[in-house]
């Protein structure tokens, strides 16, 4: 399984509210999410009609962005889990943003570090299953010394995996009870495009 996760080195209520600033400049507005209104398969909504994400409290440095994976990839601006247009964004306000993508079975990550709306650092990786070591001066290795470092709070965890009052269960994927409180749910909505006449 996969992941992308953005981290953010500001309070959850200032990531929520850049957030909203930043999704209302592309026509959305925010939607008061319900157990009814959620999606309960995959691949049941279109990101360009509906963003969905978490907000983990702060811990230490670090707020962390979990987005909705299951997104009905026809019409997709993005190629991967985290939105890197909102990681950029954030970055002007707050500094230090963090985006990091993880496809563990392809043997991929990538990790990139934005201040001030440009891109400091980054890299990919790539390795195949008879490439993999556990000598962790390997460059495989990379991305796990910076999750160290950073002390990244929830990587792995999947919007999914969360459990709320504001949402229901996506089929064939378990939330995890032992996810700590404190999270704060984010919905935002986009009315389709009128026809042209």
């Amino acid at each position: 399984m996969g992941f992308g996760h953005i981290y953010v080195n500001a309070d959850p209520a200032a990531v929520a509210a850049a957030i909203g600033k930043h999704l209302s400049a592309k026509g959305f507005s925010k939607l008061a999410m319900t157990p009814d209104r959620h999606p309960t398969r995959m691949k049941e909504i279109r990101e360009d009609r509906m963003r969905l994400y978490w907000i983990s409290p702060r811990a230490g440095t670090w707020t962390g962005i979990f987005e909705f994976r299951f997104y009905n990839n026809e019409e997709r601006e993005r190629w991967g889990y985290a939105d890197e247009h909102l990681a950029v964004a954030l970055s002007k306000d707050f500094g230090d943003v963090w985006r990091l993508e993880v496809l563990d079975g392809a043997g991929f990550w990538m990790y990139v570090r934005y201040a001030g709306g440009e891109e400091k650092e980054g890299k990919a990786y790539q390795d195949s299953f008879a490439d993999r070591t556990t000598d962790r001066a390997h460059p495989r290795y990379e991305l796990n010394h910076i999750v160290e470092r950073e002390v990244f709070p929830h990587v792995g965890l999947g919007y999914e995996h969360i459990a709320g009052p504001e949402v229901s269960p996506i089929e064939n994927v378990p939330q995890d009870p032992s996810v700590p409180a404190g999270f704060a749910h984010l919905a935002f909505t986009k009315p389709p495009e009128a026809p042209a006449v």
